[in-house]
């Protein structure tokens, strides 16, 4: 890396300000600098391996200046409370932006209902386990509220809904829309390999399962990186397997 770049993982804080349902836009000030790429990153689902060798992936690529998740970073993984912990520490940096998926979206529900049956349905008990760590006792939602971090339930709040630039709109759920703007979401597995069209890229490659990737995508470059459940870079080779 070069040394007048800085790495998008260079800075570690605490979490950002709360907000409900917010767009976010953003815009480079130096439109000038074309080789400036935006990291798209798709479904994690509780895989924190892999959201750790997409991280180092990403680090190491000097062209990158800004990371956006797409959401559903909960269920079917083990690791629900450390990916949200390592999450909320590079939103802290101010170089990555976090959108809400339709599972953070239902476990705010459920806390906030007091109802976990639909949590439940989506995977939710590997992420209460992650947060009780040792045996969850009868009143399920109790154990929850009791070691859920006052900070992961803020954070779960300030996420956005969608991301938007000059040219791309990026939300966890796909989109239509009336402008000619590249739109990029995750939500809707797409088999091993993202869909890339020349209008829009789908990004959930089923992060999560034993035999899942974590799909990182550059914009504009519409270049794409895979990681394994291990966190291992997919060679080219096996990608089009």
């Amino acid at each position: 890396m070069g040394e007048s770049r800085r790495s998008a993982f260079d800075c570690f804080h605490g979490a950002g300000c709360c907000g409900a349902r917010r767009r976010l836009r953003r815009d480079w000030k130096d439109s000038s600098v074309s080789s400036r790429q935006t990291a798209f990153v798709g479904d994690v689902h509780g895989n924190l391996a892999a959201l750790d060798g997409a991280i180092r992936a990403i680090a190491d690529d000097p062209m990158i200046e800004h990371i956006v998740f797409l959401g559903d970073y909960l269920n079917k993984g083990y690791d629900s409370c450390a990916v949200l912990e390592r999450l909320l520490h590079l939103v802290g940096s101010g170089r990555a932006t976090v959108l809400r998926g339709n599972h953070e979206a239902e476990m705010l529900t459920a806390l906030e209902t007091g109802d976990l049956t639909a949590f439940l349905k989506m995977g939710g008990a590997r992420t209460i386990r992650s947060y009780v760590g040792g045996r969850v006792g009868a009143d399920v939602l109790a154990d929850l509220r009791v070691h859920l971090p006052a900070t992961h339930l803020r954070f779960l709040r300030s996420m956005e809904d969608t991301y938007e630039t000059s040219g791309v709109i990026a939300s966890h759920s796909p989109a239509g829309g009336t402008d000619m703007r590249f739109r990029i979401a995750a939500h809707v597995p797409v088999g091993p390999l993202p869909l890339v069209t020349s209008t829009f890229a789908h990004l959930d490659t089923d992060c999560g399962s034993p035999t899942g990737r974590l799909t990182i995508f550059c914009w504009p470059a519409k270049t794409f990186t895979q990681v394994d459940a291990h966190g291992r870079i997919v060679s080219n080779d096996k990608q089009g397997a």
